[in-house]
């Protein structure tokens, strides 16, 4: 019996032991454990850091800011001669030679050689009489991957924003070969370029994507500032396409680019008067996809304005917008729309007291998409 509890007593013993030689042993493990993966990732933390620093502060040397007296964009050194590869829309409309702004705030005159043929948007400018420019190298075709990291360089919003660098990812390939990607792009980046972690041209920013915050038509579509995390840039496909078009003298003297249908406002006066109208094929659309015709008329505080939209042929619908300035230019903001008079009346009536002094655009349009036909408007002052 004695020997039986000796037995037991020692069983038990060795099980505290040993649990709590495994319970020492298990928080030993986690401390030293974490201790080096805290080690290892400061080590890729700051490899990452110093990859980095080197691809935006050697890229950043082959960037330039290009102005030309009314706005400025972003481009790049391709070659030790002073050859530039930017946005056609930077240098759409500019005089035949531009301002070419280096890092250090050097400021040099350039040539705008020519443009891309079939509407692609690019351009060559070009600074004569130089040599042993630094210039970026440009990325092996097909080598962009989603996922990958990309680093933007250029000069966003101000001229003195020069020599900019973010990063982020490719986040999409689209099926016309540009890059989608997070590196943050503002206005003043187009032409600029877009690097891997090597420091090569994989693409060129073009485009930062932004949304409609309202319905409206054209201009009259308020969109969010930029900052969106969707950031487009041309191909390094089609920038050695251009290249190879450009040393072969294969350009175009202006841009090619589509040229948007300006938007044509017709003035009335709050009088009662009776205009006709259409809406037909060829007319701006609104994000519905309704035809649209734009009409405008300086407003008082207080005011109160009838407006009607009759027709036989479509469902009439109307809004209106308010114009006010501010310092980021003009803004549109919808006041008030309608689209049925009342039930079973498919014509369209506003009635508002105008908030301020000032321009208001009506939008006259069509509920349903794609329609089209005549119609009726009239605006008219109520005292």
């Amino acid at each position: 019996m004695k020997r039986r509890f000796l037995e037991y007593a020692s069983l038990t013993l060795c099980t505290i032991f040993t649990f709590i030689g495994a319970a020492s042993v298990e928080q030993l493990l986690p401390s030293n454990g974490h201790q080096a993966w805290h080690s290892h990732r400061v080590l890729a933390q700051t490899a990452e850091e110093k990859e980095a620093n080197i691809v935006c502060e050697k890229g950043s040397n082959a960037v330039v800011t290009i102005k030309d007296g009314n706005g400025h964009g972003s481009g790049f050194l391709v070659s030790q001669d002073g050859l530039i590869i930017t946005n056609a829309h930077v240098v759409d409309g500019s005089p035949s030679v531009v301002t070419v702004v280096f890092k250090d705030g050097k400021q040099v005159p350039a040539d705008v050689v020519g443009f891309a043929m079939g509407g692609v948007d690019l351009a060559a400018v070009k600074i004569q009489n130089r040599k042993n420019l630094p210039a970026i190298s440009l990325a092996r075709p097909g080598s962009v991957k989603v996922g990958y990291r990309v680093f933007a360089i250029g000069t966003p919003l101000d001229p003195d924003n020069r020599d900019t660098c973010t990063q982020g990812n490719v986040s999409r390939i689209r099926k016309d070969g540009e890059i989608q990607h997070t590196a943050s792009t503002n206005p003043g980046n187009s032409g600029g370029p877009l690097l891997n972690s090597q420091g090569e041209v994989i693409g060129v920013n073009s485009l930062v994507a932004t949304a409609p915050v309202f319905d409206g038509a054209g201009d009259l579509v308020a969109r969010t500032p930029s900052g969106t995390g969707i950031n487009l840039a041309l191909s390094v496909e089609k920038v050695k396409s251009f290249l190879a078009d450009v040393r072969n003298q294969r350009v175009s003297n202006e841009s090619t680019l589509p040229r948007e249908k300006e938007p044509t406002f017709t003035t009335i006066l709050l009088n009662g008067q009776v205009i006709n109208g259409s809406l037909a094929e060829g007319d701006r659309i609104r994000k519905k996809g309704g035809f649209v015709n734009l009409y405008q008329f300086q407003g008082r505080a207080g005011q109160k304005v009838v407006i009607e939209m009759t027709s036989q042929k479509i469902n009439s619908f109307l809004s209106l917008y308010q114009v006010s300035e501010s310092s980021e230019g003009k803004e549109f903001n919808e006041i008030a729309e309608n689209d049925d008079r009342g039930p079973g009346d498919f014509n369209a009536q506003i009635e508002i007291n105008l908030p301020a002094d000032g321009l208001y655009f009506i939008v006259a349009s069509s509920l349903e998409p794609g329609e089209t036909g005549s119609y009726s408007l009239r605006a008219t002052n109520q005292p």
